[in-house]
């Protein structure tokens, strides 16, 4: 008997912002157990079945998927749900409760996500939508390790779903840019243009600064944003017509792990 190919997710980014928001709440929490672990293969197989669920569920709701996709989707949607509920439930035995609420905020995420991407457009919000489901893996894994769900852990969640809303909004910029179809933008067009972007990063910016000031966060945890916010403003003024999306992930890939490692060294 052969088995279908593995459903796996194309957004290759969306890696990143499932695992190293769990690097920063495990670094945040200074500890590691083999509850981390427990973890980790928990998010990973509720990660992978997102997409072979989704796809059963716009079968179901009149959108036909194809019938190679849906079997597959049935096939291996089950496998990955399990490994995802068998994984968690060492940690649910040693009493890590606060894990329901966290997968209750979760599960908002996931069918948000499908709501707003039904028909299959994406927008700035449907991906909002998911970076903030995938950034849970920040308060859950400083839960684990510290064994208390407590402001840092709304804090890590706050600034990786910020910083990871980063790429959504810049992404977003860069497809627009495309869709024109241009050979030349003017200045001022390219300010209007990414000016959604450039207010995102300066409210970015200010919350992360305030939450600094009152001690929220380390007086330097603003300067893991830095790299980014540059970037995308510099991105902005100096748009281009053309995008080559494959090099733009790997670019963002990196400033994701910047990201984690400059976060690590200021919280510790």
């Amino acid at each position: 008997m052969k088995f279908p190919a593995p459903v796996i997710t194309r957004e290759h980014g969306s890696w990143a912002v499932l695992f190293v928001p769990m690097i920063i709440g495990i670094s945040a929490a200074g500890t590691v157990t083999v509850n981390n672990l427990f973890l980790a293969l928990s998010a990973l197989g509720i990660f992978m079945s997102y997409v072979p669920v989704h796809t059963i569920l716009r079968e179901i709701s009149g959108m036909p998927q194809g019938k190679e996709k849906l079997t597959a989707s049935i096939f291996w949607g089950p496998i990955y749900l399990s490994i995802g509920l068998i994984s968690i439930i060492p940690l649910f035995v040693q009493g890590y409760a606060h894990l329901l609420t966290i997968a209750a905020i979760g599960a908002v995420s996931f069918f948000g996500n499908y709501i707003l991407t039904l028909r299959g457009q994406k927008s700035i919000l449907s991906d909002l939508t998911a970076v903030a489901g995938l950034t849970l893996s920040a308060p859950s894994a400083y839960y684990i390790a510290s064994g208390s769900l407590d402001a840092n852990a709304a804090i890590l969640w706050l600034l990786t779903t910020l910083f990871f809303g980063c790429s959504v909004f810049y992404v977003h910029l860069k497809i627009k840019v495309l869709a024109l179809k241009k050979t030349h933008i003017p200045l001022i067009e390219r300010l209007s243009l990414g000016s959604l972007n450039i207010i995102y990063h300066v409210i970015v910016i200010s919350i992360v600064v305030a939450l600094s000031l009152y001690n929220y966060t380390p007086r330097t945890a603003a300067l893991a944003f830095l790299p980014m916010t540059l970037h995308a403003i510099y991105g902005t003024l100096k748009l281009r017509t053309t995008v080559k999306f494959k090099n733009l992930g790997f670019l963002l890939l990196g400033h994701s792990f910047v990201f984690c490692l400059l976060l690590v060294l200021v919280w510790s």
